[in-house]
Order: C-alpha cells, then structure tokens, then sequence
C-alpha cells in the first residue's frame, strides 16, 4: 500500500490478479513507489486468496533493492511529520543514489569511457568527474610516498590530456611533416644508414621547414608569464566561488542552529494569535503552527536558497533535478512559486525571510538571525559576478593564440637542434611532450576560469538539509534546548580519553 512520502518503501509487493490478466503482464516492467525491482517470482496459488471467485491467481512478489530498503529502515522517524512533503536526510530520498558522479572517489582516475550526448567534447563532459570531496583516506593516499610515480604513470590517461587530443595531434603532425617535407628536400637514412638522394633536387634548401630557435628563447619569458597570470587568475576565482559557498552553507546553519534555539525559549501562547510587539514595530506571530513546523520551513527556506543558488550557475542539465528536488522536499505551493521566479535565490530568500518572520521570536533575536540572511545575498551577488563575468576575453585570445603560434612553430625551431637523431624524428616526440605541458597549462586554466561546474554543490546542498536533522533533532523529540541527555562527569571524560589514548 501506499503511505507518505516517508514510508514509501516496502521490501515484498504482492501484487494478485486474475490468471488471464498475469499472462498478459508478466512480460511488463512493474514500478513500485519508483523503486528498480530487482527480481520478479510469479507464481500460481490456490484458489482461496482470489477472495472467493474460485478461478487461480497469480501472485507475483516484487523484491526491491536490499540498498534502498534498508536505507528506508534507518530513516528518520519524523519523514511524514509536516504533509507528503519530503522530510529525512538527503540519503533517504529516493532520488538519491550512491553512485552519482558527485561521489566519485576524490583520487580517483577519470573513467575512460564517459557517455557523451551531441556534439559535447571530453573537457565538458569529464567536469562532472571532478567535484571532489576529500577524506582522510583521500588526504591518505594524496600524500603518499609513491604519487610522484603514480602521476607520472598517468599522464597519457589522465583528463586533461585527453581534453588535448587535437591541439596535440596538431603538432605532432606539423612535427611529422616537417621531418618529411625536409626529407624530400635534402635527402633521408634508411634504416641502414645509408643516406639517399633528395627525391627533388632542384627545390633549394631555403625552403625546408626550418627556423632559428633565438626567437622561440626570447618570446618563452613573456608566454611564461602569460600562463602564470591567465593560471593564477583563474585559480583566484575558483577559491573566490569555494569561499562564497563556504559562507553559504555556515550562514545557513546559522539561521537554522538559531532557530532552533530561540524558538524553544518562548512557550506557545494560549491564544492562536499573538503580536510580537517591540519599541518600533508590531507583526502577528502565528501561534496555530507548531515550533516543530517553524522549525521546518527555515530548514526547507535554507535549503530551498541553496539549491536554486546551484541551479542558476548551473546548466540546463540540471533543470529537471531541480524540479524534482524542489517538488519532494517542499509543498507543491512553495515549489511552483520558486520554479515561476525569474530569479531563484532572490524568491528563495523572499520565503526565507517570510519564514524567520513567523518565529515566534522577539525583535532583536529576527534582527541578529537576519544579518545572515543579509551575507547570503552578498554571497549570492559574488556567485553572479564570477558565472557572468569570465576573465577579460582579450587577455584569453592574446594567451591562446601565443601559446597556439609558438607551439605550431616548435617543430620547425627544434629541426637543427635533433640533427644527430634518426631523420631529425626525434622532433616529433619532443614537441608533442612540450605541447602536451604547455597547452595543459592553458586548460587548466579554462577549467578552473568557471569554478561551479566541477565544484561538489549537490553535496553542499545536502549538508545544509541535513543539518537541520541535527540542528532540529531534539526539537522533533520533544526534548529542551538544552538536551535531556545526562551530563559526562569528569571521571567519565578522563576514562574516554584514556581510551583513545590507549
């Protein structure tokens, strides 16, 4: 049977039905409370369970996941507390999954193979990969005494070379080229040594595919100076984008960790409605809603801001688990006023502040819970200005098109300087390595230039909805402020940290 949202979850769904109709559907996919059925067992009983008909059943026993069964068993106890709306940790959702590519392994190599739609390059494609959450075993294995190797031994599989394939390619066959076009010229070794006539004579040797490498030697400070400059800004507004995020998530649990403690402080009032009255300003506090569903709207309000805030430096993509997202966890109202706005996280900051209004909370604690609700929006605006506002384009071109100039070049520079190699072909591995290093430099900093895309924002949403499960925990219990948990006595502390010792 169905129940609310918190309970959709069921480990055996008997489904009867007449025998003709079983026939005709046990061909069929059957989708149970949107959870994939694993296994599906049809079999035939008695009579006695068709409710009397007397014509055979078929009784087919549905076996969901054991993973999504038994995350449902720990849920929170107060997932249908407030509605149909979803109210339990992110990991109880049942869109959730474990396998996201937001929870890759922090160390862990990009997949070879990534399903790319249309005409959408591996650089794109691969972002997704790379919003990594640390752990200490991350940290571990980050600091390890064989990384050196390790990275070494990844440097043709990894990411960002394999984002260089035609800029790579482009100079290891100009490189390939000259090394032919030379040969023709002024004559080639076989592989016995023996050196053999040019194949035209009468070309003279004005026109091989040669250049002096002084030019290359007096233009490498400034293209070096370039990519430190393009590197470093783009760098700038990655930790800029990962400082205004940080800020999101603490101001956030702010409002809710004050919340939480102010609303217990004030009991309910006896009648539904009461005044909230100070020196300057007076507003009716809605004393019908219980702190328990106060407590709730912050916690969706909070949640709500950072979740649109994510959606609007997002893509496209992320449109329909936007919509899913807000349609689980908040009314249907709410939900549909939010996806109506022309701007998000202003409308999600709008219900925010509608929400800490109906606390019933006395003037300076609103004011106090407000100055966060007021950095939210500083951060919101340092979110808008680094998604519209890339690095100077002219200062991008200039880089790229010096960088793409000197390397076309290199094999023509390093002609003379291989001359005791084999037909000069050491030219081409050598320009493809340095074109592989330098053109790296570039996509790193293209990577880096819009930051949200391969930051982890679908984490740090969840950690701010599952912050109120801690922050509200108490409240949904029933217990004080304060907690009803005996106090740890000094002899209790000594012996706990004596045994951490040990």
């Amino acid at each position: 049977p169905r129940s609310t949202r918190g309970g959709r979850f069921c480990e055996r769904v008997v489904v009867v039905m007449p025998l003709s109709t079983a026939r005709a559907q046990t061909a069929r996919p059957v989708a149970v409370c949107r959870t994939t059925c694993r296994t599906r067992q049809t079999r035939i009983v008695s009579s006695n369970g068709s409710g009397g008909s007397g014509k055979p059943v078929v009784r087919q026993v549905l076996r969901v996941n054991k993973h999504h069964s038994s995350r449902h068993r720990l849920a929170t106890p107060t997932h249908a507390r407030f509605g149909d709306n979803f109210n339990g940790r992110s990991t109880d959702d049942d869109g959730y999954t474990a396998d996201t590519p937001d929870a890759l392994a922090a160390t862990c190599p990009l997949p070879m193979n990534i399903e790319i739609k249309g005409d959408v390059p591996y650089s794109e494609a691969s972002r997704r990969y790379r919003r990594t959450v640390f752990t200490n075993a991350d940290w571990l294995q980050h600091r390890s005494n064989t990384r050196l190797f390790g990275n070494l031994s990844g440097t043709f599989t990894s990411g960002v070379v394999r984002s260089l394939v035609t800029e790579v390619t482009a100079v290891a066959s100009l490189g390939l080229l000259c090394c032919v076009w030379n040969g023709l010229i002024g004559g080639f070794e076989d592989f016995h040594d023996v050196l053999h006539a040019p194949a035209f004579p009468n070309i003279h040797e004005v026109f091989l595919a040669r250049l002096p490498a002084l030019p290359f030697t007096l233009a490498s400070p400034a293209l070096g100076l370039l990519l430190v400059f393009r590197t470093n800004a783009s760098y700038a507004r990655w930790v800029e984008a990962r400082v205004a995020w940080g800020r999101v998530v603490s101001h956030c649990r702010n409002v809710m960790r004050q919340s939480a403690l102010w609303i217990s402080i004030n009991p309910d009032a006896k009648s539904s409605i009461q005044f909230s009255s100070s020196s300057e300003t007076s507003f009716p506090v809605d004393q019908t809603i219980s702190n328990d569903q106060h407590l709730h709207k912050i916690r969706c309000a909070t949640w709500s801001f950072t979740r649109c805030l994510a959606n609007r430096v997002s893509g496209p993509e992320d449109e329909m688990a936007l919509q899913r997202a807000l349609l689980t966890r908040l009314d249907a109202s709410s939900a549909n006023r939010l996806l109506r706005a022309p701007n998000r996280p202003l409308q999600a900051l709008a219900d925010l502040g509608r929400a800490m209004n109906a606390l019933p909370v006395d003037e300076k604690r609103r004011v106090e819970m407000d100055k966060s609700v007021i950095l939210l929006g500083d951060a919101l605006e340092t979110c808008e200005r680094i998604f519209t506002s890339p690095v100077p384009l002219v200062y991008t071109r200039h880089t790229a098109r010096f960088l793409s100039c000197w390397l076309l070049l290199l094999p023509l520079a390093l002609w003379e300087p291989f001359g005791s190699s084999w037909n000069h072909l050491a030219v081409v591995p050598a320009s493809t390595l340095v074109a592989i290093f330098f053109f790296g430099i570039e996509e790193l900093a293209v990577q880096l230039e819009e930051p949200f895309s391969i930051l982890p924002l679908s984490k740090l949403c969840d950690n701010v909805w599952d912050g109120g499960v801690e922050l509200y925990q108490e409240q949904w219990d029933g217990n004080s402020a304060l907690g009803t948990s005996s106090p740890i006595t000094e002899n209790a502390a000594a012996e706990f940290v004596e045994s951490m010792r040990l």
